[in-house]
């Protein structure tokens, strides 16, 4: 089989699947293929080891990545052609102490496309009526657990002025202005969102907070009156707030926030991913107790598609 060949049949199988993330993983013998949606993953087939190293560089070619360097981490991304679609894919390559490389692609799909389900209908209603304030609403949760698809869909509801500001660009948006990091160039999130606040958004959406540059920037344009939203890795609404802390000791930032989200995708009785919030704003809060609360009676009762 064609590298081109056997790279459709797995980008074909992944996003037929709804999966999230691709794993092209080197062995002792062969390279295995596994796909992942939320906590499962699961063994798809077997490569040689000359292919596997071909289909990684490959696709690491499509996402202008460096093919000859297999020791250090790159990053990359492309829209991937097959079957007259394109899919948007993000790449992740690294080598282990014996030089075997691996590759992670995530698959990103349009907002359009992918369904999410809640558990509990009004937790989506509190949250879209509380995130029409000014201020800075930070979003947090596991890897792909919907946090860029939950920010434009909030985004979506109004016809305002939109940046968003990522690396890389997750979901196309053409009604949004879509800005994307290339450190290469000097275009850091920093500077990005110093340009960004130029063009007077209404809404500004801030792909990751990852460190201290960034996090003051977001603050700034907090205190100055704009809205924002951004995503920070945390494992709950309080790990949200510590970890923005442990990034800056900024003095503004306990003025300017608004909210926090946490989000999280488990499954109901029929093993669909569902999205289950816990959040905290000005006027509304549910803590841990009752996050748990809800998941445990939203099993018990059948669950509700949102297409956002």
């Amino acid at each position: 089989m064609k590298i081109k060949d056997l790279a459709n049949e797995i980008i074909y199988g992944g996003a037929k699947n709804k999966v999230q993330d691709i794993y092209i993983l080197p062995y002792v013998e062969d390279f295995k293929v596994y796909f992942r949606t939320g906590k499962r993953r699961t063994f798809q087939k077997s490569i040689s080891l000359e292919i596997g190293q071909q289909l990684i560089a490959s696709f690491k070619y499509l996402g202008q990545m460096d093919i000859g360097e297999r020791r250090k981490a790159q990053l990359g991304s492309l829209t991937y052609l097959l079957d007259q679609r394109m899919i948007r894919l993000r790449l992740s390559s690294v080598g282990d102490y014996l030089q075997r490389e691996s590759l992670v692609i995530r698959i990103l799909y349009a907002l359009s496309e992918k369904s999410f389900r809640c558990f509990v209908p009004k937790d989506l209603q509190v949250i879209e009526r509380s995130t029409n304030n000014r201020g800075l609403f930070l979003f947090s949760g596991p890897v792909g657990s919907g946090k860029t698809s939950l920010m434009y869909h909030l985004a979506r509801r109004n016809e305002e002025q939109v940046i968003t500001i990522e690396d890389p660009v997750e979901i196309e948006e053409p009604l949004f202005l879509q800005l994307q990091v290339n450190e290469k160039i000097d275009q850091t999130y920093d500077q990005l969102l110093k340009l960004a606040l130029r063009h007077r958004p209404d809404l500004l959406i801030v792909g990751e907070i990852r460190d201290k540059k960034t996090a003051d920037a977001a603050i700034r344009a907090a205190l100055t009156g704009h809205r924002v939203f951004a995503t920070v890795h945390a494992r709950d609404l309080k790990g949200t707030v510590a970890r923005m802390k442990e990034l800056t000791r900024n003095d503004g930032f306990d003025e300017c926030l608004s909210g926090v989200i946490y989000q999280e995708l488990l499954p109901d009785f029929n093993g669909q991913l569902t999205a289950l919030w816990s959040y905290c704003f000005s006027d509304n809060e549910i803590e841990r107790k009752e996050w748990r609360a809800s998941y445990e009676e939203a099993q018990k009762n059948v669950w509700q598609s949102y297409p956002f």
